[in-house]
């Protein structure tokens, strides 16, 4: 445990994200939360308890670890896989019952074939791929789809979804395609005479920013968590940080005209300046990317990132400061988005996403309600 590298993760911003986010829809369309990853790098158990008291359908998530865990926790709310599954699991797919998006007819065989020998039903949701290229059935797939479902009764259709490959651009011509293609599939559900509960197609992006994507259900992921998936600017709500990154000061330095810091070294200083060294680097998940180019928030001031990032230091121009070993330091994040998710991410060249993946991949957290 590194008491001099932290997160800080505030629930009450979580809640308060979820129901801004729910602000936009109707009442009656449901919230099905991304959690995987740690939910996304903050936390599987805080987050997913946090969300389930706030009144949500259940829980999306891609990996069947993370399913055991939120069941051993006392969690029932329904989880589906997102993005499909591996034979090996079904066992405790069915144990666990656990909702699988079927993304190929081969899995819905193997589904089928499971749920034939066991004598076990399962309820499943099929996943289109509707113009993203990736995961999911083609529209041409969906009735021989349809003809499986029908030949084993106790496999349970209980939703239809599909993936937007650019929900940040609703008028891009592959967005209007895609939901074109989705809403033409819905047709041909109803005119086999099938009724799913669930239709969804949004993502954090669609759901702020299309409402005729949000149909019954909805999947918010990054939203929740406080960084924005488009521009600011065409959000109408405010999100707050959930994951504030805090180190402390190790050494600070003086460092002469000319003289260089780190690895290279590729920063020399311009002239004489004070330095900040803080014992966090890639092995931390903090982006070697971010050489020259991060910065972070001290003493009520932005700071620049001065030289490589290294293993297990960084260092930061902190020239006319009075910064002193054991200060504390926000890397991302902040009460106030001092350091925000979106702009790091994008001088690292990368997604926010990314950050707090890698940053939330075994670092000491905080949580505050």
């Amino acid at each position: 445990m590194r008491w001099s590298f932290w997160l800080e993760i505030n629930l009450s911003a979580l809640r308060s994200n979820l129901k801004r986010l729910k602000s936009l829809v109707k009442p009656e369309v449901g919230f099905l939360p991304v959690i995987k990853s740690e939910a996304y790098g903050h936390g599987l158990l805080p987050v997913a308890r946090t969300l389930a008291s706030e009144g949500i359908y259940g829980f999306g998530l891609s990996d069947l670890d993370e399913a055991l865990r939120l069941r051993e926790a006392g969690l029932a709310l329904p989880i589906i896989l997102l993005s499909g599954f591996e034979a090996p699991w079904l066992p405790e797919i069915a144990r666990l019952k656990i909702i699988p998006a079927v993304v190929d007819l081969h899995q819905l065989n193997l589904l089928a074939s499971f749920s034939r020998k066991t004598n076990k039903t399962f309820s499943l949701h099929l996943k289109l791929d509707t113009g993203m290229g990736r995961l999911g059935l083609s529209p041409e797939e969906l009735e021989k789809a349809i003809e499986i479902l029908q030949e084993n009764p106790q496999l349970r259709l209980e939703g239809l979804m599909s993936h937007l490959a650019c929900a940040e651009e609703p008028e891009k011509e592959i967005t209007r395609a895609q939901k074109k293609t989705f809403a033409e599939c819905i047709k041909k559900l109803k005119i086999l005479g099938i009724k799913p509960r669930f239709f969804h197609l949004a993502n954090s992006a669609a759901l702020i920013l299309d409402k005729s994507t949000h149909y019954n259900l909805v999947r918010p992921g990054l939203a929740l968590y406080g960084a924005y998936p488009c521009e600011p600017q065409a959000t109408p709500i405010k999100l707050q940080p959930v994951m504030t990154a805090k180190a402390q000061v190790l050494s600070v330095k003086k460092l002469k005209a000319g003289q260089g810091t780190g690895y290279g070294p590729i920063f020399t200083a311009p002239q004489e300046m004070r330095v900040a060294f803080v014992p966090v680097g890639y092995a931390d998940g903090y982006l070697r990317s971010l050489s020259n180019r991060g910065f972070a928030w001290i003493k009520e001031k932005r700071v620049p990132l001065v030289g490589a990032v290294s293993m297990r230091v960084i260092a930061f121009d902190v020239t006319g400061l009075n910064v002193s070993p054991g200060d504390e330091m926000i890397l991302l994040g902040g009460p106030q988005k001092e350091v925000p998710a979106e702009e790091l991410a994008s001088r690292a060249g990368t997604i926010p996403y990314e950050l707090f993946c890698l940053l939330g991949r075994g670092s000491f957290r905080i949580y505050l309600d």
